[in-house]
């Protein structure tokens, strides 16, 4: 293992950038992962064969930090100060890993019979988004496609509140041309609209569903919400105007969940992943 001690290393500051900027995780295809289960939660997913695994030097001898150290190919140590000026959290975890960022097969809208689709429009705020693909994994979804206006979903505080969705997930398509990609979805399109004209507890879900959800402030663009074949409301007590858009969608995608005809194990829901051109 090769030991950091000092910020003029080329690997720290590489590090220091991916912890940081987008531009730098866009660009080189790469993200910073953050502990134990997101680690392992990627490895489940498209195996270890091209993680570097970064551990703080006083948790090297920890057993679960040590276990993943005996099997990695690549690995860095970093000094205790260098490795808290890199990892997102308070309180460090003491493992870190680089991974490349898994790329989709196919950037279109592919629509698929057992899960719902999701297209996000404007979500700002990186904690809200890995929260409803955190939700849109459990509940059964599979592709998600974000607009260019969505916050960056390799960030580390979007990483966190996902907790493994984004690995979890058929597909996540990042920056894509939102209006376009909708055009081409082949299933029915329900917006989750305050305006709505039905409740989404009257809402027919069944069949080939995607899900059209806008951002916390400016909500679905009007020629997003034109293309919708239905507009969803939920319903809420006088004098409440919303709900957080991570507790709106998922509530939507439970429901879609509840029409299903399976039962509730989830069994037809398994993990399709996006191991075709996995490096960005």
């Amino acid at each position: 293992m090769n030991r950091i001690t000092s910020r003029d290393n080329q690997h720290f500051r590489h590090l220091h950038r991916l912890a940081r900027s987008a531009k730098e995780r866009r660009g080189g295809g790469e993200v910073l992962l953050d502990g134990v289960h997101l680690i392992d939660t990627y490895v489940a997913a498209f195996g270890a064969d091209d993680l570097q695994l970064v551990a703080r030097a006083s948790s090297v001898e920890r057993e679960e930090v040590s276990s993943r150290l005996r099997l990695a190919r690549d690995a860095l140590v970093l000094s205790d100060t260098l490795f808290d000026e890199i990892s997102p959290v308070v309180t460090p975890t003491g493992l870190l890993a680089v991974a490349p960022i898994p790329r989709p097969g196919l950037m279109i809208a592919k629509p698929d019979g057992d899960r719902f689709s999701v297209f996000l429009d404007g979500l700002q705020d990186p904690g809200n988004l890995g929260a409803v693909l955190r939700s849109a994994a459990a509940a059964g979804g599979g592709d998600v496609f974000l607009s260019a206006q969505c916050a960056d979903p390799w960030s580390p505080k979007c990483l966190r509140a996902g907790m493994g969705a984004h690995f979890q997930l058929a597909a996540l398509h990042d920056r894509v041309e939102l209006l376009e990609t909708v055009r081409g979805f082949q299933g029915r399109l329900i917006a989750a609209d305050s305006h709505g004209e039905r409740s989404l507890f009257e809402a027919d879900l069944e069949g080939t569903v995607g899900f059209i959800i806008g951002g916390e402030g400016a909500g679905i663009a009007p020629g997003l919400l034109e293309l919708a074949a239905e507009r969803v409301r939920i319903p809420m007590a006088a004098g409440v105007e919303s709900l957080n858009v991570a507790a709106a969608a998922t509530l939507v995608f439970y429901e879609w969940r509840r029409q299903q005809s399976s039962d509730g194990d989830f069994a037809a829901a398994g993990r399709v992943g996006c191991r075709e051109g996995q490096r960005a």
